[in-house]
């Protein structure tokens, strides 16, 4: 069967090709970018994936922490992967990551009462007697930080080889000023300190709906480009 298509000059195929790849390359101004799939909580958008100290972290969970009747903060678990569990979380090795999204304004003595009852709380009497250095150590911290608000972002990091880190705003809090050689100290190399607070939020003494959210065992509404979509995926 004779074909009575005619074929086309190759200049002709090129100009053609040139002219398809104008258009698609106008009509990219006007593509919707793509947006970061997040999960949403009382307003506070948290990222699916996050970089710290150079390593990709995972969201494990995240809830409303509160304290009496009182929302305090949109507290998050960002882990290098995601865990289930408690004991793994506490055997897995790498970064691990408590961001503390506030909601309401604590003064620096409020904030130094909490730890120090909700540490005691979660600790045996020979961890708490053992770590009363360092127990001093993040409430002298916490004395310098005078006050936190609505909007500010607090982490609180175990970083390997380094210690228990803690940053508000992005500002490193510094740990015993004018120590060792009169230089500062920005971590408390203490990973027993640093598994006893996690245990203020996915211990057993932790209260359920918090420990829950943290362990990824809660569905989380989801925001997505800014609209929130309750019914999307984890």
């Amino acid at each position: 069967m004779q074909d009575d298509r005619i074929a086309l000059p190759p200049f002709e195929n090129h100009r053609r090709q040139l002219m398809a790849s104008a258009m698609a390359a106008a009509l990219v101004p006007w593509a919707k970018p793509a947006q970061a799939a997040t999960v949403e909580l009382e307003g506070v958008q948290l990222e699916d994936t996050i970089t710290a100290y150079g390593q990709k972290l995972v969201l494990n969970g995240a809830a409303v922490r509160k304290r009496g009747y009182f929302k305090a903060d949109v507290t998050a678990l960002y882990l290098p992967e995601k865990r289930t569990t408690p004991d793994a979380i506490f055997k897995l090795n790498g970064i691990r990551r408590i961001q503390l999204n506030i909601l309401r304004e604590f003064t620096s003595s409020t904030i130094s009462r909490i730890f120090i009852a909700d540490f005691k709380q979660n600790s045996t009497d020979a961890e708490f007697k053992q770590l009363i250095n360092e127990i001093s150590q993040v409430g002298a911290a916490y004395s310098a930080v005078k006050r936190v608000s609505k909007g500010d972002v607090v982490n609180l990091d175990w970083l390997p080889g380094k210690g228990w880190m803690c940053s508000i705003n992005g500002k490193q809090l510094v740990i015993d000023p004018g120590v060792t050689g009169g230089t500062s100290n920005h971590a408390i190399n203490n990973e027993l300190a640093y598994q006893i607070y996690m245990r203020m939020y996915i211990g057993p003494a932790a209260p359920e709906e918090l420990r829950n959210g943290l362990l990824g065992l809660t569905r989380l509404p989801r925001a997505v480009g800014g609209s929130k979509d309750k019914d999307g995926d984890d």
